[in-house]
């Protein structure tokens, strides 16, 4: 019985500081942190399995800034965290990948108020790998086709304070090299690893905000969009080809911090001739480069920049290999109220189609 109580008490204790913690109302403006990631090349196509030898490690440096709720984005998402990161990687084959590094801007959330909060870190940007496919000296790499790549990085993970400068952290995390098919091969690199971090806080004191909730009015927007790309197809080595769209969408705002909504896309990709005449032996002609799609959307707004998942599907396409259904990661930067700047990665199925850049503009 006194064991039994004594666990309850410890419980509670633990409970209590993991739900409470130490108040804090000031912040240093400021810090860094070193984390190291250990993992593996994710198998998620059969070659892949071809350049998969040994354990991964990624050695992480961040400067950040930690925001205090003086914009009001900050305090919609818990005073997030806001910086860049650069990666030093060793992919476990030094043979057919060699070593492989990457540098993005990424934004750290709350996703809880606890003194042990559990974070979530996502960014994009560039990487680069030491060793791409070469017909000649590297054919073994049938995973990468270019050394400059789209660098994805989403990390989950639980931050604990120590004192007001020092934090350590422990997560799991995805890091994802592609090149969007500008060069084949693309089957892209996926590295999953657990990771643990150190950061101190260092420059000025500053204050939090008092939290000050300033409803959106929750309405449709309308948005127009017009991007381009460029792709290359089967054979490795094989001409590259243009891709242009245009979308038109509505996006309900539902919350200070999200919304929701849909659109219509038409794609002009000039590849898509050839595959047809190749794949299915037909001859489409021009008209065969065009698709038309319906999308579904969900939007997180964080201050002049949007981020977007959508998911939609082919009202035509005269090419079928690829199936009826695409997805698009999207973003967007305002540099106005209604101008923006747009960059989106369009797939399939998880399998890359093609980068998209362009510009836009908001309607109303």
């Amino acid at each position: 019985m006194i064991k039994l109580c004594f666990k309850y008490r410890l419980f509670f204790a633990f409970f209590f500081i993991f739900k409470i913690g130490f108040a804090q109302d000031d912040f240093h403006n400021l810090g860094i942190k070193g984390t190291f990631h250990h993992g593996f090349i994710a198998p998620h196509k059969p070659l892949v399995n071809e350049v998969i030898k040994g354990h991964t490690q990624i050695f992480e440096l961040s400067l950040y800034k930690n925001t205090v709720g003086e914009r009001q984005w900050e305090q919609y998402f818990n005073n997030p965290k806001i910086g860049i990161s650069t990666m030093i990687i060793n992919t476990g084959n030094d043979e057919s990948l060699g070593k492989a590094f990457g540098i993005l801007p990424f934004v750290e959330i709350p996703l809880n108020q606890w003194k042990i909060k559990w974070n979530l870190k996502f960014g994009f940007g560039v990487g680069y790998i030491e060793k791409p496919f070469d017909r000649e000296t590297n054919y073994k790499n049938l995973t990468i086709g270019s050394h400059f790549n789209a660098l994805i990085f989403v990390n989950s993970l639980w931050n604990l304070p120590i004192n007001e400068r020092f934090n350590t952290s422990l997560g799991l995390s995805l890091t994802h090299f592609s090149n969007g098919s500008l060069k084949r091969p693309n089957l892209g690199i996926n590295l999953l690893s657990v990771n643990c971090g150190i950061g101190y806080n260092f420059g000025k004191k500053k204050q939090l905000v008092p939290f000050n909730e300033v409803n959106k009015e929750k309405k449709w927007n309308s948005f127009v969009a017009v991007s381009g790309g460029v792709k290359e197809i089967p054979p490795i080595g094989g001409k590259k080809y243009l891709v242009y769209s245009f979308a038109y969408q509505w996006i309900k705002t539902t919350s200070n911090k999200s919304g929701f909504g849909g659109g219509t896309d038409v794609f002009y990709n000039t590849s898509l001739e050839p595959l047809i005449k190749r794949v299915q032996n037909e001859d489409k002609g021009t008209i065969g480069n065009f698709r038309f799609g319906i999308h579904g959307a969900y939007q997180l707004t964080l201050g002049k920049l949007t981020l977007q998942l959508q998911v939609g599907g082919y009202a035509y396409t005269a090419y079928k290999d690829n199936g009826n259904i695409y997805s698009k990661l999207n973003s967007r930067y305002f540099v106005s109220d209604k101008l923006f700047l747009n960059l989106s990665l369009k797939t399939h199925y998880a399998v890359a189609d093609f980068i998209e850049y362009g510009i836009g503009f908001k309607l109303k």
